[in-house]
Protein backbone atom coordinates (compact mmCIF):
# COMPACT_ATOMS: atom_id res chain seq x y z
CA UNK A 1 0.00 0.00 0.00
CA UNK A 2 2.87 2.35 0.75
CA UNK A 3 4.15 1.69 -2.75
CA UNK A 4 0.73 2.53 -4.18
CA UNK A 5 0.82 5.84 -2.34
CA UNK A 6 4.26 6.74 -3.70
CA UNK A 7 3.57 5.45 -7.21
CA UNK A 8 0.17 7.05 -7.66
CA UNK A 9 -1.08 10.56 -7.46
CA UNK A 10 -3.34 9.90 -4.49
CA UNK A 11 -4.22 7.34 -1.88
CA UNK A 12 -7.76 8.01 -0.70
CA UNK A 13 -9.05 6.55 2.52
CA UNK A 14 -11.05 4.04 0.46
CA UNK A 15 -7.75 2.40 -0.58
CA UNK A 16 -6.75 1.99 3.05
CA UNK A 17 -10.18 0.65 3.95
CA UNK A 18 -10.09 -1.77 1.03
CA UNK A 19 -6.65 -3.00 2.09
CA UNK A 20 -7.85 -3.51 5.66
CA UNK A 21 -10.85 -5.44 4.33
CA UNK A 22 -8.62 -7.67 2.14
CA UNK A 23 -6.23 -8.31 5.03
CA UNK A 24 -9.04 -9.26 7.37
CA UNK A 25 -10.61 -11.64 4.79
CA UNK A 26 -7.27 -13.30 4.04
CA UNK A 27 -6.85 -14.25 7.69
CA UNK A 28 -3.90 -11.95 8.30
CA UNK A 29 -3.62 -10.31 11.67
CA UNK A 30 -4.20 -6.57 11.39
CA UNK A 31 -2.18 -4.56 13.89
CA UNK A 32 -4.06 -2.09 16.03
CA UNK A 33 -1.75 0.68 14.87
CA UNK A 34 -2.14 -0.06 11.13
CA UNK A 35 -2.43 3.59 10.08
CA UNK A 36 0.64 4.56 12.12
CA UNK A 37 2.63 1.73 10.51
CA UNK A 38 1.50 2.87 7.08
CA UNK A 39 2.62 6.43 7.86
CA UNK A 40 5.96 5.16 9.17
CA UNK A 41 6.53 3.14 5.97
CA UNK A 42 5.76 6.20 3.85
CA UNK A 43 8.17 8.36 5.85
CA UNK A 44 10.94 5.75 5.64
CA UNK A 45 10.47 5.41 1.89
CA UNK A 46 10.45 9.17 1.38
CA UNK A 47 13.61 9.63 3.47
CA UNK A 48 15.33 6.83 1.56
CA UNK A 49 14.36 8.30 -1.81
CA UNK A 50 15.68 11.74 -0.81
CA UNK A 51 19.18 10.40 -0.14
CA UNK A 52 21.70 10.01 -2.98
CA UNK A 53 21.75 6.58 -4.59
CA UNK A 54 24.22 4.23 -2.88
CA UNK A 55 24.61 6.35 0.25
CA UNK A 56 22.39 4.10 2.39
CA UNK A 57 23.78 0.61 2.79
CA UNK A 58 21.37 -2.32 3.04
CA UNK A 59 22.62 -3.36 6.49
CA UNK A 60 22.32 0.20 7.86
CA UNK A 61 18.74 0.37 6.64
CA UNK A 62 17.97 -3.02 8.20
CA UNK A 63 19.50 -1.95 11.52
CA UNK A 64 17.47 1.27 11.57
CA UNK A 65 14.27 -0.66 10.84
CA UNK A 66 15.08 -3.09 13.65
CA UNK A 67 15.54 -0.11 15.98
CA UNK A 68 12.03 0.97 14.99
CA UNK A 69 10.77 -2.53 15.93
CA UNK A 70 9.68 -3.68 12.48
CA UNK A 71 9.35 -7.45 12.02
CA UNK A 72 12.05 -9.26 10.02
CA UNK A 73 9.53 -10.10 7.30
CA UNK A 74 8.58 -6.44 6.94
CA UNK A 75 12.25 -5.39 6.98
CA UNK A 76 13.02 -7.85 4.17
CA UNK A 77 10.10 -6.54 2.09
CA UNK A 78 10.98 -2.87 2.60
CA UNK A 79 14.67 -3.38 1.85
CA UNK A 80 13.99 -5.47 -1.25
CA UNK A 81 11.55 -2.93 -2.66
CA UNK A 82 13.70 0.11 -1.89
CA UNK A 83 16.92 -1.34 -3.27
CA UNK A 84 15.51 -3.21 -6.29
CA UNK A 85 13.00 -0.61 -7.51
CA UNK A 86 14.71 2.62 -6.47
CA UNK A 87 14.85 4.20 -9.94
CA UNK A 88 11.14 3.83 -10.73
CA UNK A 89 10.15 4.81 -7.19
CA UNK A 90 12.34 7.92 -7.32
CA UNK A 91 10.85 9.00 -10.63
CA UNK A 92 7.28 8.48 -9.39
CA UNK A 93 8.03 10.14 -6.06
CA UNK A 94 9.40 13.25 -7.78
CA UNK A 95 6.36 13.49 -10.05
CA UNK A 96 3.90 13.04 -7.18
CA UNK A 97 5.83 15.40 -4.91
CA UNK A 98 5.53 18.18 -7.48
CA UNK A 99 1.73 17.77 -7.35
CA UNK A 100 1.61 18.18 -3.57
CA UNK A 101 2.71 21.76 -3.36
CA UNK A 102 2.20 23.86 -0.27
CA UNK A 103 -0.36 26.65 -0.27
CA UNK A 104 0.64 30.01 -1.74
CA UNK A 105 -0.70 31.92 1.24
CA UNK A 106 -2.25 31.12 4.63
CA UNK A 107 -4.37 33.61 6.56
CA UNK A 108 -5.91 32.87 9.91
CA UNK A 109 -8.13 34.55 12.43
CA UNK A 110 -9.78 33.75 15.73
CA UNK A 111 -13.56 33.49 15.53
CA UNK A 112 -15.43 34.66 18.64
CA UNK A 113 -19.16 34.22 18.20
CA UNK A 114 -21.89 35.32 20.57
CA UNK A 115 -24.66 32.86 21.27
CA UNK A 116 -27.94 34.03 22.74
CA UNK A 117 -29.95 31.55 24.74
CA UNK A 118 -31.69 33.60 27.34
CA UNK A 119 -28.36 34.93 28.56
CA UNK A 120 -25.75 36.32 26.22
CA UNK A 121 -22.56 34.34 26.49
CA UNK A 122 -19.45 33.76 24.39
CA UNK A 123 -19.18 30.43 22.60
CA UNK A 124 -15.95 28.49 22.37
CA UNK A 125 -13.52 30.36 20.10
CA UNK A 126 -12.26 28.70 16.95
CA UNK A 127 -9.44 29.24 14.48
CA UNK A 128 -10.40 29.97 10.87
CA UNK A 129 -7.74 29.15 8.27
CA UNK A 130 -7.96 30.57 4.74
CA UNK A 131 -5.61 28.84 2.30
CA UNK A 132 -4.84 30.12 -1.17
CA UNK A 133 -3.53 27.22 -3.28
CA UNK A 134 -0.94 27.61 -6.05
CA UNK A 135 -3.64 27.08 -8.69
CA UNK A 136 -5.64 30.07 -7.36
CA UNK A 137 -8.23 27.95 -5.53
CA UNK A 138 -9.23 29.00 -1.99
CA UNK A 139 -10.00 26.64 0.88
CA UNK A 140 -11.33 27.57 4.30
CA UNK A 141 -11.23 25.47 7.47
CA UNK A 142 -12.63 26.17 10.89
CA UNK A 143 -10.86 24.37 13.72
CA UNK A 144 -11.92 24.40 17.40
CA UNK A 145 -9.25 25.68 19.78
CA UNK A 146 -8.89 22.25 21.40
CA UNK A 147 -8.24 20.61 18.02
CA UNK A 148 -5.85 23.41 17.06
CA UNK A 149 -3.80 22.80 20.21
CA UNK A 150 -3.77 19.04 19.49
CA UNK A 151 -2.62 19.76 15.96
CA UNK A 152 0.06 22.14 17.21
CA UNK A 153 1.29 19.55 19.72
CA UNK A 154 1.32 16.79 17.07
CA UNK A 155 3.32 18.95 14.67
CA UNK A 156 5.83 19.76 17.42
CA UNK A 157 6.19 16.04 18.23
CA UNK A 158 6.71 15.21 14.55
CA UNK A 159 9.36 17.90 14.16
CA UNK A 160 11.17 16.54 17.20
CA UNK A 161 10.99 13.01 15.74
CA UNK A 162 12.40 14.30 12.44
CA UNK A 163 15.30 15.92 14.29
CA UNK A 164 15.95 12.63 16.08
CA UNK A 165 15.88 10.70 12.81
CA UNK A 166 18.14 13.22 11.06
CA UNK A 167 20.68 12.97 13.87
CA UNK A 168 21.08 9.22 13.29
CA UNK A 169 24.29 8.03 11.70
CA UNK A 170 22.51 6.70 8.60
CA UNK A 171 21.16 10.17 7.76
CA UNK A 172 24.47 12.02 8.21
CA UNK A 173 26.11 10.41 5.19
Amino acid sequence: MSLHYIESRNCPSEVLDLALNKLSHSGCEIPENFYELFSACIQIMQLFLRTPKGSVKNEELRESLRDLRFSEECIDDICKVLHNHRDSLTQNYCEVKSLRTPPKRINWCINLSLIESGITRIAQPSIVLHLQMRNGEYRTFEVPMVMFHKLRYSVACLLKEFQTLESRQIMKK
